[in-house]
């Protein structure tokens, strides 16, 4: 359910609030808008003191009088801009903050959630509103700026009062002032009238035309980073796509146009109550003018009046069109605290994996049937398996076959639709979520290296063991290269941070199958281990398979058949169901799938 609009409270609370520093920061935002706000009023005071003293040639008390000016400006300057300092430097810890909570709740999701398009569409809509809007950065500006022209607001109130409480001289003249005062009124309500309805008129256009932009939004921040991402360049410059993709880049332009057309519109409704206001200027100079000429107020502050007047209505104007930004951009943190309070992950397992340094885990799936959230299609029926401990089992079959479906659901990224996996006997939702997802290293068909230092990529979080780290990179086949490297283990990956490498696509599975092996799971599964590897390192891989994998279990996902000979097992998986099992000799002593599989591949290597 999407979640209503905030306050300005509300918002307030909800960004600063995410800092240690709540207080402080609080009592900035009220000082510094007060200071800030009264600097002009104060300095109005004072220019008409001194032009009344002008006037009266009393020089010397002129004279005193700017150099308070001077000093109280000073001070309050001094007071702002401190007051300022402390609202920015709470703003980066405040959007941190805010990034931080996106992130944790990305990771604190169901992978099934997270897999949806709703909740990836969601999140795109977070980001780009936060980079369109500014983020909490801008809003907590915003905010401050609210509370600025509030401030002066009061402070103009105040002058108002005064003029309007300052006694005439005859009856004739209050009669006069009472009616000038009638319709300054007036005016003043239209001129909010009108700055209100145009304010709000505005910001909903605005909010519209975000609304509608948000595909272009979304496609104009795909195309840049795609021309600048090393591994698409290749294929733009070899089909010839910078023609198709400029034109793209023009639609967009095309398109887009819908933001001049909102700059027109935002135009007209600021044009309406600006030109009220400078119909309200005229009307309050000639009241003030009056008020003059009957002697109930000096020259000097017929200036004061006057400007503290036309400050208060053209404060109101900007407070309003203040509120309708922070309006739209409160739409940043709607979409955002509705991101935030989706369900997070609601395993309730609690039992503790037993450690074991025999690796003596055995795994069940029971009648296992399986489809994905919103659609009624099983991609698996009926499938019971048991993983036999320190087994090195083989999954076949044609793309869509259920392999890495099934794969997902061991690892708990899903949950079965039907049947149960068993741990050891036990139900694995009955374990603890993130003990028993320790027990895998993956290497998926689709892995991903981190733009961070290699070490850390293989290490994945945990401090590095230097003599670990080697281990596994000998293993997979890497460590001569990574001492080739400039800063060996510590070099940077990828081009993103401005100083890394870019790996070939075997020597990134290789750190992929590293950072397996350095987890030291008790079980171990490969979705195409080889895929991107060279047929002699493919070798290499087959041949250490046994010493890669040692006492632990394996799953091992292959579209090769020569492959499969390694493994004790093997799986032929068809629609979702078990078609075949045995290993390597048995199936193709049936000739079945297995078999027919193996020599429609045989024509393309030798056994």
């Amino acid at each position: 359910m999407k979640k209503e609009n905030m306050t300005i409270k509300e918002m307030w609370h909800y960004i600063i609030f995410q800092t240690k520093g709540y207080w402080t920061i609080k009592v900035a935002l009220i000082l510094g808008a007060i200071m800030t706000a009264s600097v002009p009023y104060i300095n109005n005071i004072f220019y008409a003191k001194i032009l009344d003293n002008l006037v009266f040639a009393e020089y010397d008390l002129a004279i005193g009088l700017v150099l308070w000016m001077v000093f109280t400006a000073l001070v309050l300057k001094l007071v702002s801009k401190g007051c300022d300092r402390i609202v920015h430097h709470y703003c980066e810890p405040c959007e941190y903050e805010i990034k931080k909570r996106l992130a944790q709740k990305a990771f604190s999701m169901e992978y099934e959630m997270l897999d949806q398009k709703e909740t990836l569409a969601a999140f795109r809509r977070v980001r780009a509103g936060e980079q369109g809007m500014g983020g909490v950065r801008r809003q907590l500006s915003e905010i401050y700026g609210f509370f600025q022209e509030l401030a002066g607001i009061v402070i103009a109130s105040g002058f108002m009062i005064l003029l309007f409480t300052r006694l005439d001289n005859t009856k004739e003249n209050i009669a006069v002032s009472l009616l000038m005062y009638a319709f300054m009124l007036f005016a003043f309500v239209t001129v909010l009238i009108l700055s209100n309805y145009f304010a709000k008129k505005d910001g909903e256009f605005r909010v519209q035309t975000e609304l509608e932009n948000e595909r272009v939004n979304t496609l104009s921040a795909y195309l840049l980073n795609l021309i600048a991402k090393e591994s698409y360049i290749k294929d733009i410059r070899l089909f010839g796509l910078k023609t198709y993709l400029l034109k793209k880049m023009e639609w967009i332009r095309t398109v887009g146009k819908i933001y001049t057309k909102g700059g027109d519109y935002s135009g007209k409704c600021q044009a309406i109550p600006a030109f009220a206001v400078q119909m309200f200027a005229a009307i309050t100079y000639f009241c003030i003018a009056v008020k003059a000429l009957a002697g109930s107020i000096t020259i000097g502050e017929v200036t004061m009046y006057a400007g503290a007047v036309i400050a208060m209505v053209s404060g109101v104007q900007r407070l309003l069109a203040k509120y309708q930004d922070i309006n739209y951009m409160n739409g940043y943190l709607g979409t955002y605290e509705e991101f935030i309070i989706r369900p997070n992950m609601h395993y309730d397992g609690t039992l503790p994996i037993e450690k074991r340094d025999d690796n003596r885990y055995l795994l069940e799936l029971s009648h296992v049937s399986f489809h994905y959230p919103g659609t009624t299609q099983n991609i698996l029926k009926d499938v019971s398996i048991t993983f036999y401990i320190g087994e090195k089992l083989a999954l076949v079959g044609l793309n869509g076959a259920g392999k890495t479906t099934l794969i997902k659901l061991l690892c708990r990224l899903y949950e079965p639709t039907e049947g149960e996996i068993r741990l050891n006997g036990i139900n694995i939702a009955k374990y603890d979520y993130e003990e028993y997802v320790r027990i895998f290293s993956v290497v998926f068909q689709d892995f991903q290296l981190y733009h961070f230092p290699l070490e850390e990529n293989v290490a994945s979080g945990e401090e590095v063991d230097n003599q670990k780290l080697q281990c596994a990179l000998k293993l997979a086949g890497m460590w001569e290269r990574v001492q080739e490297m400039p800063q060996k283990e510590k070099t940077l990956l990828g081009h993103e941070n401005g100083q890394g490498i870019l790996l070939s696509g075997g020597e990134a599975q290789k750190i992929a199958i590293a950072r397996a092996l350095y987890k030291n799971a008790p079980f171990i599964i490969l979705d195409e281990p080889a895929a991107a590897l060279d047929p002699l390192a493919e070798a290499e891989i087959y041949e250490n398979f046994n010493r890669l994998i040692q006492d632990k279990t394996a799953i091992y996902i292959s579209h090769r058949m020569s492959s499969c000979r390694f493994c004790d097992r093997i799986i032929v998986l068809d629609g979702g169901q078990i078609l075949e099992e045995g290993n390597h000799e048995t199936l193709l002593k049936k000739q079945g799938r297995y078999y027919e599989l193996y020599n429609t591949q045989a024509v393309y290597y030798t056994q």
